[in-house]
């Protein structure tokens, strides 16, 4: 992958340090330099991760990023992968789709699944398939996957030819089969470049009943300022709501225009409002989103450059991470982790010896949430393959 710098029932408002995502609601007009208030970012509270020795990586991964993990109701997870050459596969793949397994979060495997035509490495164009060929901006990448009413939903990013730029969707009816078909949407998204969904449980179990969600990059808190590169670094994000009645169908998608009191949705992306701004930060445009009943609250997963003045240092190596929770998928956000430097660190003898980061991208899948919300598993691509890190989140 292509990198520049980093990477080329309403609820109670939370107490402690929050963030207002808009200083008024425009309703579906366009506004002017409105920008959200940011977050302190002092930790009211924090998690405690495993040791490194404890942490799990892989090894058949190695290479691989990308992860896009949902709950699917046969109990697996199922997630795409990009730039590396699983097994059985004739070459390096752009782009995959497998399956995760394993009843505890350090007990995953993996096993890469070929889709549309099983001879055919390059058919997510122009075929019923989910494989492309091809780095960086050349190639069909991953974006976000969810299971909801017995579909599995799939934005894939880098629709522009070369430009890394646009979203569009992709689903499979048959989606746990040796061999699933992927059918597209007839449309896209050319002023989004990454959109990642909001996991909830099992086949979207305690989801809501009309909507399913996604998280999109945000050049500035400025009013309508989406980003439409899935590789520019940003400080902020965005988020758009698809109607469960079809999501195939562009009318059905609408972007966050109102404020973390006052939440509001608009058709154009023009009127998109920030849901989380950190001015001084430089996050990696693909957040990961997951619903956790324990606590009652959205975890959001972001991964940040710790050293902005350089270059190429790429955050599967070398990425921070923040993790913040809200009671809503629009806010107000209280960070309850920032590690301020390289996260876990060092390096590793399993995957790339490069160092071990963040990650491109991190998740926290519902399935290996504890009851009571705290103990939980973190999924990212950091050296460069699949690495699970447990945390457990201290409260004072």
């Amino acid at each position: 992958m292509a990198t520049r710098s980093l990477l080329n029932s309403p609820s109670p408002v939370l107490t402690g340090l929050v963030l207002l995502s808009g200083v008024s609601l425009a309703a579906c007009r366009d506004a002017v330099d409105q920008r959200a208030e940011e977050p302190a970012l002092a930790v009211a509270t924090t998690i405690t991760w495993d040791s490194k020795s404890q942490m799990k990586q892989i090894a058949s991964t190695r290479g691989c990023d990308s992860w896009t993990p949902t709950w699917a109701p046969d109990g697996n997870l199922y997630t795409a992968y990009g730039d590396c050459r699983p097994k059985g596969a004739p070459q390096k793949l752009g782009m995959g789709f497998g399956r995760l397994s394993g009843s505890t979060g350090y007990g995953i495997t993996f096993t890469p699944v070929p889709t549309g035509d099983p001879l055919n490495w390059d058919d997510a164009a122009a075929g019923a398939g989910a494989e492309a060929l091809g780095d960086g901006p050349a190639s069909e990448k991953p974006a976000g996957m969810l299971h909801v009413d017995g579909r599995l939903w799939y934005w894939i990013r880098n629709i522009a030819p070369g430009a890394g730029t646009g979203v569009r969707l992709k689903f499979s009816n048959n989606y746990n089969t040796s061999s699933p078909d992927f059918t597209w949407a007839s449309w896209s998204i050319p002023e989004v470049g990454y959109a990642s969904f909001v996991q909830f449980g099992q086949g979207y179990a305690g989801g809501p009943a009309g909507y399913a969600y996604a998280v999109i990059p945000m050049r500035s808190g400025t009013t309508g300022n989406v980003s439409n590169s899935a590789y520019d670094l940003i400080p902020a994000f965005g988020l758009m709501r698809g109607s469960r009645s079809s999501l195939r169908y562009r009318s059905n998608w609408k972007f966050f225009c109102g404020t973390a009191s006052v939440p509001a949705w608009c058709d154009r992306p023009g009127s998109a409002k920030s849901i989380l701004v950190v001015a001084d930060k430089k996050f990696a445009p693909r957040a990961g989103m997951s619903w956790n009943p324990g606590l009652g609250k959205f975890m959001l997963s972001l991964v940040y450059d710790p050293t902005p003045s350089t270059t190429g240092d790429s955050p599967r190596f070398f990425g921070a991470l923040m993790v913040l929770t809200s009671a809503n998928p629009w806010g107000p956000w209280e960070t309850v982790f920032s590690s301020g430097s390289t996260w876990p660190g060092g390096s590793t003898s399993v995957c790339d010896p490069t160092g071990w980061g963040a990650g491109e991208r991190a998740d926290i899948p519902t399935k290996y949430m504890s009851g009571d919300g705290k103990t939980f598993y973190l999924f990212s691509s950091g050296a460069d393959c699949l690495s699970i890190a447990r945390g457990v989140l201290q409260t004072p």
